[in-house]
């Protein structure tokens, strides 16, 4: 009986804790949003209201109602030992149910709850210093909490002592269950699309973000690798979908770095592997080999530079892309006309290889698997096209308004995101350039299947700037 009182006490108090205490001792934090970014919040639905209607009126009269259940519990003296242990058994219930109800209905609230917009949940992150030792933390707060105290009663009301093998089974199913709700996610990986592509992409500029290609919304933005390091200067796809190598660069833009990425199911990036020490310049060149090699171009006061994790060169690498094992394409590399300057990076030769003859201002080059090549034509460019060897295969795409301004290739080389900004700037728009601004949205990214020829619009506001896929 003494245990029965003890413990129902101590849930009477916590909840009395939680409501008055508690909030006494919460840290109150101001944030303030701005920088014109869109921070209209969604308004929310009937449900959630009267969840969060129920929910703050049953966390008013928690102590109340435990203090009734607890009275219920102690004061009912039937005469068999066995109706007596019902009794307890149902006020222990009630009190469980009056417990836990407060915290499902906040669940359910934030569930119910319209997704507010990216930009918001990045700026509470940026402002809001994440708790130490969340998962301790919580382990604490749910072992003092009333609903464990409540179960707590109920057993010893109904005279069950717990053996230490019934502690080690639970202890096991805990470690089961966290297993089963964990795995999966790190098992599968990012999500796809109907069409084997992967569901998520990586857009933005120097603050790049993860976009979700079906509903065209954001997910969440790549972090910063350190306090300093933050911003990202190119993103390009790691030998395995979901795995990206990223050059990140200091305040002003003169250092960068290079660093793994890993992306999770739900879209959620973190940083890893760093690859090379701090590098002066600014990063103009990036790409992975299918076979894991990693060569960069950089761009310092006094020169250019191309290089691999191994050694460097000095030659302009801004769009280098792998051709083979061994050999790098040096698109912006001056070379004579109808040829494509190549580096070998075992000897460090640089060459000239036959290429298609083209515009004098050929931009991004895309190498495809089985060596085909998807070339950007013109300046401003708005032309794809694509070639094996010297050899015309097909005209890809071409704008007839606005211009490319990035390109992502799925793992597959099948199917192409196009960024492409529908407002043409001044310079665009005079009669040599003959590039009129679309109307409508500001700017698109386009899925476009290589073999097909099928153009879908990637739906929502978006940025053309769409950096690997």
């Amino acid at each position: 009986m003494r245990a029965v009182a003890f413990f129902w006490s101590a849930a009477v108090v916590l909840s009395l804790w939680e409501l008055l205490a508690e909030p006494m001792f919460a840290e109150v934090v101001t944030v303030v949003c701005g920088g014109g970014l869109p921070l209209d919040m969604p308004p929310p639905g009937p449900a959630e209201q009267a969840a969060e209607f129920v929910g703050d009126w049953l966390a008013l009269l928690q102590p109340a109602l435990l203090a009734l259940a607890a009275a219920w519990a102690l004061r009912s003296r039937p005469e068999t030992a066995p109706t007596r242990s019902r009794a307890r058994a149902g006020a222990a219930w009630l009190g469980l149910a009056v417990a836990l109800l407060p915290t499902a209905l906040a669940e359910a609230e934030d569930r119910l709850a319209p997704e507010p917009p990216l930009w918001w949940r990045e700026c509470l992150e940026d402002q809001v210093t994440p708790p130490s030792l969340v998962a301790p933390r919580l382990i604490l707060a749910w072992l003092f909490s009333p609903a464990t105290m409540i179960l707590l009663a109920g057993l010893a009301g109904a005279g069950i002592r717990p053996r230490l093998t019934d502690l080690r089974n639970a202890a096991t199913a805990a470690v089961v269950v966290v297993l089963a709700a964990l795995l999966p996610g790190v098992l599968i990986g990012p999500p796809r699309n109907a069409d084997g592509t992967p569901r998520y992409a990586l857009a933005g500029r120097t603050l790049p973000y993860v976009l979700d290609l079906e509903t065209g919304e954001p997910v969440s933005r790549l972090p910063r690798a350190t306090r300093t390091y933050g911003q990202y200067g190119l993103v390009v796809r790691d030998t395995e979908p979901g795995h990206y190598v990223a050059a990140l660069t200091s305040p002003s833009g003169r250092y960068f770095r290079l660093y793994r990425l890993a992306m999770e199911a739900g879209g959620r990036v973190t940083v890893g592997e760093r690859l090379t020490p701090t590098r002066e310049g600014t990063v103009n060149g990036l790409a992975v080999s299918p076979e894991g090699s990693i060569a960069y171009g950089r761009m310092t006061d006094e020169a250019s530079y191309v290089g691999t994790l191994e050694r460097e060169w000095p030659t302009n690498g801004y769009g280098l892309q792998w051709l083979d094992t061994r050999t790098l394409a040096l698109p912006s590399h001056n070379t004579p006309g109808n040829t494509l300057a190549t580096l070998d990076v075992g000897t460090g030769a640089i060459r000239g290889v036959a290429a298609p003859a083209v515009h004098e201002l050929t931009r991004p080059l895309r190498v495809l698997p089985g060596g085909r090549q998807l070339r950007a034509l013109g300046w401003p460019v708005r032309a794809l096209v694509l070639h094996e060897g010297t050899r015309l295969i097909k005209n890809v795409l071409t704008l007839d308004c606005g211009h490319i301004e990035s390109l992502a290739l799925a793992p597959t080389g099948r199917h192409l995101l196009v960024g492409v900004d529908r407002e043409a700037d001044e310079i665009d728009r005079s009669p040599l350039a003959g590039l009129p601004p679309c109307g409508g949205a500001a700017a698109q990214i386009l899925r476009l299947d290589l073999e097909s020829g099928e153009i879908r619009v990637v739906p929502g506001r978006q940025e053309p700037y769409v950096q690997a896929w």
